[in-house]
């Protein structure tokens, strides 16, 4: 799969860049981050902080795409994006990872491992940190 099958297949639409929608989305990602750094980490705080860290990512990749004009309709789509037209194969790689344990939790009710949830509260701002390149456009 790929961005191109994505867009056809209608799991993201193009849309006019929107830097209102994309600075509100910059903001609540920030917020979602701060929020799950804030909470103490234990066995039955892990899957609330990696959801929420991950909500903070996706907000803002979702951001990067409403100021390159498009709309994402599914998670796994913003990652193409990511890989195929941002050109970002390592931050696609941890995204995906990320978009794969938060839908662990989600959708099989899996655990997390203390150890990964503690990776992801220093991985995750990184990464976002490395996106904000395409955050002044």
């Amino acid at each position: 799969m790929n961005f191109e099958n994505s867009l056809i297949q209608g799991k993201l639409k193009k849309v006019m860049p929107n830097k209102i929608r994309a600075s509100s989305l910059f903001k609540s990602s920030i917020q979602a981050v701060e929020t799950a750094k804030a909470i103490t980490l234990n066995i039955n705080t892990s899957k609330t902080i990696l959801r929420e860290l991950y909500e903070g990512l996706r907000e803002y990749c979702e951001a990067i795409g409403f100021l390159k004009g498009y709309k994402f309709l599914d998670h796994e789509s913003i990652g193409f994006f990511l890989r195929d037209i941002l050109k970002e194969q390592s931050l696609f790689n941890k995204f995906d990872r990320y978009r794969r344990l938060r839908n662990a939790i989600n959708y099989y009710g899996e655990d997390i491992d203390i150890e990964t949830v503690k990776e992801a509260i220093t991985e995750i701002p990184k990464m976002i940190k490395e996106f904000e390149k395409y955050s002044k456009r």
